[in-house]
């Protein structure tokens, strides 16, 4: 009998097991088949791009009005802010600033003040620092001058992340990068300057992050807060087409700098940090793989949550969630998302290989993950939303005909997510012919 049954088993969970693996394959491209094609989507912005290292970018606001307000870059280089009613579906739109450059870095950050006002941000690359102020609240058709803010450096600024503290007074914090020549050296810096006049006057910078005198160790960062005392920090420790980055975090909380756990590393005023002292959510010395970060959100216990990539080689992509319980990291895989959005330049080089479709959260449920990865391909983009241990999948795109990059969960609104994203062609940060898309049918 025992001998029967192993030639039983041996027979039968073969063709079970390929019957099984061809189900899954049945449903993965059901799935895809099912899905609607980009071009059945709302355009939100026509000829509108942006980058991931300058948020909120696009913002829900209700108060008179319920609408959402999102900053782009055109194909001209005019910077450009549209607001879009929630019930009407009309968009209003007007330029900040017209061809400022051609590239996507100079993207707007949007703020709401207590009044309602809007105060939008916008940089260069590598260059001068803009603020604007809308004179009447949740109006977009009129602004105060545009002024440039040096915060006592000299130009080369780029990206703003503005964040306002609620316990502090409305005290408004400005993250941005910056970085100085010494000679041969080159020091890339993260900053931060504050206004405690709802953007009035401001403070010098401080380099609370810095590249040592490396050119090849550009710290980039993304924040997340809570609105009341709290800044959380993701950030790495170079590009990772300069070398190996490992992928840091650690939060601001009443004038001290803490590690995720809650230790104190220092104060908010014992600045430049040394990033030795900082502990990694992933480290590149010991995984020997390139990684860049592209979302950080907080969860209902305000515990962090990740979304970041690896880059074992340019052609694959590997999207990375990772998670804080409260004592360690939970990272894992989602998948391989293919290889780069970039296109090689005239002489065959592909100067940006490690622009990925993107991976970003929900902030209000960052169990939902947004992606974009090549399928046949092309880069579409799919919802994965993490049930317990599962990871439910679903296409929100599929057999469309120009890619779909860069998605982007409006911030602010605690419904069903409304999801953004880029569609068309991307060849390099100062070639780019794209829409944004809205996840709302024609």
């Amino acid at each position: 009998m025992k001998e029967n049954f192993n030639m039983y088993c041996t027979v039968n969970v073969k063709p079970i097991f390929l019957f099984f693996i061809g189900l899954c394959y049945f449903v993965n491209v059901t799935a895809q088949a099912n899905a609607p094609v980009a071009s059945t989507y709302r355009i939100a912005a026509e000829d509108g791009t942006w980058c991931w290292y300058a948020d909120p970018r696009a913002v829900y606001y209700k108060a008179k009005q319920e609408r959402i307000y999102y900053g782009y870059i055109n194909s001209k280089g005019d910077v450009v802010i549209s607001a879009r009613d929630m019930r009407s579906k009309v968009v209003e739109t007007f330029v900040l600033h017209e061809k400022l450059q051609i590239d996507d870095h100079n993207v707007p950050s949007i703020l709401f003040l207590p009044d309602g006002k809007i105060l939008t941000f916008y940089t260069e690359h590598n260059g001068r620092f803009f603020m604007r102020k809308s004179k009447n609240s949740e109006d977009i058709s009129a602004w105060e001058e545009e002024r440039v803010l040096t915060f006592g450096l000299k130009d080369r600024i780029c990206y703003s992340n503005p964040v306002m503290l609620s316990d502090e007074n409305n005290r408004i914090y400005m993250f941005f990068r910056s970085h100085e020549k010494q000679g041969k050296e080159v020091n890339w810096k993260q900053n931060y300057a504050f206004s405690d006049d709802l953007g009035e006057t401001w403070s010098n910078a401080q380099s609370y992050l810095n590249s040592g005198g490396s050119y090849n160790k550009i710290p980039y960062l993304k924040i997340v807060s809570d609105n009341k005392s709290k800044i959380h920090f993701l950030f790495t420790d170079g590009h990772p087409k300069l070398g190996l980055s490992s992928v840091y975090h650690m939060y601001y909380e009443k004038g001290k700098f803490h590690q995720t756990g809650g230790e104190p590393i220092a104060a908010f005023t014992e600045t430049p940090l040394d990033i030795a002292r900082i502990n990694k959510l992933y480290d590149s010395d010991k995984g020997k793989t390139r990684s860049w970060i592209w979302d950080i959100a907080l969860d209902k216990k305000g515990y962090p949550v990740v979304a970041y990539a690896r880059y074992p080689s340019v052609s694959d992509h590997i999207y990375h969630y990772a998670r804080w319980d409260g004592r360690q990291w939970q990272d894992q895989e989602l998948l391989n998302s293919g290889g780069y959005i970039t296109k090689p330049e005239k002489s065959g080089k592909v100067l940006e290989e490690h622009y990925s479709g993107g991976v970003v959260l929900d902030h209000h449920h960052p169990q939902n993950v947004f992606l974009s990865r090549q399928v046949n391909g092309v880069f579409e983009i799919e919802h994965w939303q993490l049930k317990g241990r599962r990871w439910n999948k679903k296409a929100v795109t599929a057999n469309s005909s120009a890619n779909n990059i860069r998605p982007y969960v409006v911030d602010g609104y605690t419904g069903k997510p409304i999801l953004m994203w880029m569609n068309g062609t991307y060849e390099h940060y100062v070639r780019y012919k794209t829409d944004l898309l809205i996840n709302e049918k024609k």
